[in-house]
């Protein structure tokens, strides 16, 4: 079986016909072979008896010499059971070998089809029915070799890339709820406080209790609720530049981008203390640089923000896929950032603020580079992200 699916189906069409071709050539051969001496035996049962022979001696051969025209002669034919089995031996060497021919095509196309085509076809039928469902969790299994098997393959890849493009969509739907009820959310406390204001200065300012230390306090304060929804706007545009953002990757020497990535770190640590660890065996990798180090920084800022002592970042591979792992040694992720820390907007209140967007920035342009994010808290203290980049060509 497993020979036959490997098996190109012009070629295994054409071995199946040849095989039944032979079978009911020998089939038919052997058939006449049967018939024809059939008929042999059967003739064998016709005589011709003598009665009353006339017959005279001729002395010079010595021998009797019977007179035909003199004596009685009888024909035994052959009788009606022999006759109609004769004639049936005429039938047997016809009809019997376009029997063969009729059931042997027939029992090789049936054979032919369910050892060949029925499996695969049903599971195409079955895959374009789900698809048309929009039914995609399911997997197409076959492991043929053949036209029919490459389609199988086809088709598993295509459905593989629908789910994925719809789980992005959905993904993308579900980033905009909540990047509305973000806005909804955040938007509300600083508008609620230069509403509170407004009204202040409209019922003070008419009967002129307010004095010029009062009203500069209170225009500071409203500078700052401006402030606070400038910066929300200005997150608000950095999420719609990421969604929008094309992964351009190119070559770059492998020395070259460690050397780069321990400055940048070295920078931003400041007097914190940052180690530094490498383990890559590619001389060169196919990334977009810049995807880098934007996740490089966000990163490594949250882990600053957080940690107590001390920060280590580790580079390494995994076939082609390149990690970058951040670990601190502060109180870690509660269960809630555990399971919402990645997502956009999500962010522990500080204040009258909400803006939580590393952690989600990180992972969109992670899955955007054919990677992922990973987040856990370690096992003695700290938390840990990890960052994964698909480098393959």
């Amino acid at each position: 079986m497993d020979k036959i699916k490997n098996v190109s189906i012009k070629r295994s069409m054409a071995l199946t016909f040849i095989i039944t071709i032979c079978i009911i050539g020998m089939l038919s051969g052997v058939t006449v072979f049967l018939a024809n001496q059939s008929q042999q035996e059967i003739l064998k049962n016709r005589y011709l008896m003598i009665k009353s022979p006339d017959y005279k001696l001729d002395k010079e051969a010595n021998e009797y010499i019977v007179d035909m025209d003199g004596s009685v002669v009888e024909w035994h034919g052959l009788s009606i059971g022999e006759n109609i089995a004769y004639h049936m031996c005429y039938f047997a060497m016809i009809g019997l070998p376009i029997i063969y021919i009729i059931v042997g095509i027939g029992s090789a196309a049936a054979i032919y089809y369910r050892k060949k085509l029925k499996v695969p076809i049903l599971h195409l039928q079955n895959g374009m029915k789900r698809i048309q469902d929009n039914d995609l969790d399911f997997s197409i299994e076959y492991s043929g070799n053949d036209e029919l098997g490459k389609l199988c393959n086809s088709m598993e890849k295509m459905r593989k890339e629908l789910r994925y493009n719809n789980k992005a969509l959905w993904e993308t739907l579900r980033q905009r709820e909540l990047l509305n009820a973000s806005v909804a959310h955040d938007l509300r406390t600083p508008i609620t406080v230069l509403r509170g204001y407004i009204d202040f200065l409209e019922k003070n300012i008419p009967q002129d209790k307010l004095t010029e230390e009062m009203l500069m306090d209170t225009i500071s304060s409203m500078q700052g609720a401006v402030l606070r929804l400038e910066r929300y706007v200005e997150c608000v545009r950095d999420v719609e530049k990421i969604e929008s953002i094309e992964i351009k990757q190119e070559r770059q020497d492998t020395v070259s981008l460690l050397k780069e990535m321990e400055s940048n770190i070295h920078q931003l640590a400041g007097d914190k203390k940052i180690d530094f660890l490498a383990d890559i065996s590619f001389t060169s990798v196919n990334i977009d640089k810049s995807v880098l180090f934007r996740v490089l920084e966000n990163l490594l800022q949250n882990a600053i923000r957080y940690m107590n002592e001390q920060i280590v970042v580790e580079v390494y591979e995994k076939q082609n896929i390149l990690l970058i792992s951040v670990k601190d040694d502060g109180k870690g992720f509660t269960e809630e950032d555990l399971r919402q820390a990645t997502n956009m907007f999500y962010g522990k209140e500080n204040g009258n603020e909400h803006f939580g967007i590393g952690l989600g920035v990180c992972r969109t342009l992670c899955e955007k580079h054919g990677g992922f994010l990973k987040i856990g808290n370690n096992k003695m203290s700290g938390a840990y992200v990890t960052a994964a980049f698909d480098i393959s060509e």
